[in-house]
């Protein structure tokens, strides 16, 4: 894996905000990047109100109580990348853009690696050992994201999944985003999650809750995590600090008004 693109990462920073509205801000980058040579992407932000997010293609009927999910207030919202169910709650939050143009080879594993390099970067910033998964534990039918851990996904200390990471990779360019959690708040999902369902295999897997904070064996703000990440990042690539510009922000708020404000999209399975 050689990353060509010799300029500097776009650093974009954000607070928690509303989920739909990420997501389109997400795809919105994707697609500029999609259009030319522009800067790769990193953005980090979070989830203000709490957001349960569900897969590009995974089934929602059956498997998630939606009337419990309006019911407590909580945001819906279908992700443009694959894998399994998310309670975004107390996280970091962090999105990786590249176009064709920046690596080689442009493949769905060396992106992973080369974002789970940046990862782990900030991880031990904190002092955390974090390690790469070389294989896939737990069911990939299971409903919630953190009872499976893939390959490249990121493991703490005791090997439990710490980051979880979801990706899609177009012909001119990819978008990766994940959830690195705070603190166990992500896994109150297992409240929705309709009973009958693959979700509590987790111990069987091993895969038990783990956050900065279950790690760290304190707390740590939002702040503080983005402080770090940044700090990591910073030591592997050049970065810039950035904000969304004009032309993103359009086709974003174009994405989250036909797309991701619509039933047909967040419940499209």
């Amino acid at each position: 894996m050689s990353l060509t693109y010799k300029g500097a990462f776009r650093l974009i920073l954000q607070p928690p905000m509303e989920g739909r509205r990420n997501m389109a801000i997400d795809e919105a980058l994707l697609l500029k990047a999609s259009e030319g040579d522009i800067a790769p992407v990193l953005r980090l932000y979070g989830f203000s109100p709490p957001t349960l997010s569900l897969g590009r293609f995974q089934r929602l009927e059956g498997m998630i109580d939606r009337g419990k999910i309006e019911k407590n207030g909580i945001t819906l919202v279908r992700r443009p990348t694959g894998g399994q169910a998310v309670l975004h709650d107390q996280e970091l939050t962090y999105a990786v853009i590249l176009s064709k143009e920046h690596m080689e080879p442009f493949s769905k594993r060396a992106i992973y690696r080369f974002i789970s390099s940046l990862l782990l970067e900030g991880l031990r910033v904190l002092n955390i050992g974090g390690a790469i998964n070389r294989n896939r534990i737990g069911s990939p039918y299971n409903p919630d994201c953190f009872r499976t851990s893939a390959e490249y996904e990121i493991s703490g200390s005791e090997g439990n999944k710490l980051i979880g990471s979801a990706q899609l990779l177009t012909r001119s360019a990819s978008l990766q985003h994940g959830s690195i959690p705070l603190n166990s708040s992500y896994t109150g999902i297992s409240s929705y999650i309709i009973t009958g369902q693959p979700s509590d295999k987790g111990e069987e897997t091993g895969q038990k809750p783990a956050s900065l904070e279950s790690e760290l064996g304190r707390s740590i703000s939002f702040s503080e995590a983005v402080s770090a990440f940044t700090a990591g990042f910073r030591k592997l690539i050049p970065v810039e600090e950035s904000d969304i510009n004009h032309e993103e922000m359009e086709l974003a708020e174009e994405l989250y008004l036909t797309k991701y404000l619509k039933k047909e999209w967040n419940l499209k399975f």
